[in-house]
């Protein structure tokens, strides 16, 4: 790992994943020279105004979509709120709420047809927590209960407004092709992540024991789950997790993989020890100054189910490390 991932403990951010994958930009002349060439065409209905008043976005964007719709002859229904949703099927009575965390599966389209986001295209739906996504989701994705399927089209002023987004102009109509796949409150999703979390940790716990008896390791073990091997020892004195540590490592997975290292580097890194995972927190002060050995760290004193650049979730940690300095 990179200093910057050791020392922040990795935070991620997690933003709406119609925008995540893509880095493209779509400039104002781009989108009108387009859009002259192809007013006529059925296919093409995306006008962008760049200096519109709320209302009259909302005016734009309405009349858009009914052209949309009449030109592609599509049967949508309206929502109050100005967002149009075909219901291909219904799915189950039940409908999601804003409290509810939801794997769906989507496609979606500029109104000319231009792909910004897919999960179909990707082949895995997502998890995401309703409350978290654009208005044009909270508004109509509880149109459809579980198993339900259809056709979201979102004013801009209830998905991105004024903002361009990668290859989403501003102010622009987005058409979502949605699939409800499952839903369930956050407690209940929260109690089974951390049901398989538990699963998980115990495969991974045997796949640790297996990687020490396999290395003829002589390691000892806390109750926090973290192994370490000491190969010298060090100075009596240790640090603490106020303590400021200079560092020395070797980061690899169980299978040997190289995430991270500042022996190849040759460069040693220096960094409070309280801002890293815990594994580290926990394992450092196993050696005084000048100490040497290994850290075992299972994944919840590591990265957890995150993925962390060539760390994939649900990862034991194996850490060959030199306390320089505290």
């Amino acid at each position: 790992m990179n200093k910057k991932y050791l020392l922040t403990g990795l935070c991620f951010l997690t933003v709406f994943f119609s925008c995540g994958s893509s880095t493209a930009t779509t400039s104002t002349d781009e989108t009108t020279k387009t859009e002259n060439k192809t007013e006529n065409k059925t296919n093409n209905t995306q006008v962008v105004n760049n200096n519109p008043s709320q209302t009259d976005q909302a005016k734009v964007d309405d009349e858009l979509i009914q052209k949309y719709l009449k030109d592609n002859d599509l049967k949508a229904e309206k929502d109050p709120s100005g967002v149009y949703y075909i219901i291909e099927k219904a799915g189950g009575e039940q409908k999601p709420t804003m409290n509810d965390q939801l794997t769906v599966h989507y496609h979606g389209t500029l109104l000319d047809g231009t792909v910004f986001d897919s999960s179909v295209e990707r082949g895995e739906p997502i998890d995401f927590p309703l409350g978290g996504v654009v208005k044009g989701w909270q508004i109509g994705i509880p149109k459809f209960g579980k198993g339900g399927k259809g056709t979201l089209l979102i004013p801009s002023e209830l998905a991105y407004g004024a903002r361009a987004r990668g290859k989403i102009p501003a102010n622009a109509v987005l058409r979502f092709d949605v699939e409800v796949i499952d839903f369930m409150s956050r407690e209940d999703y929260t109690a089974a992540q951390q049901a398989k979390a538990r699963e998980a940790e115990k495969t991974i716990i045997a796949d640790m024991e297996k990687y020490i008896k396999d290395k003829g390791l002589k390691a000892e073990k806390d109750e926090s789950g973290l192994y370490w091997v000491v190969e010298k020892a060090g100075s009596a004195e240790k640090p603490t997790v106020a303590s400021n540590v200079k560092v020395h490592y070797h980061g690899t997975l169980l299978d040997g993989t190289v995430f991270d290292s500042s022996v190849e580097r040759g460069e040693p890194i220096e960094f409070p020890l309280g801002n890293v995972i815990k594994g580290w927190q926990l394992g450092i002060p196993k050696f005084g100054k000048g100490g040497k050995g290994k850290l075992i760290i299972p994944p919840s004193l590591g990265y957890g189910n995150r993925p962390a650049g060539k760390i994939p979730p649900n990862s034991a940690l194996v850490f060959d490390v030199e306390l320089l300095d505290f």
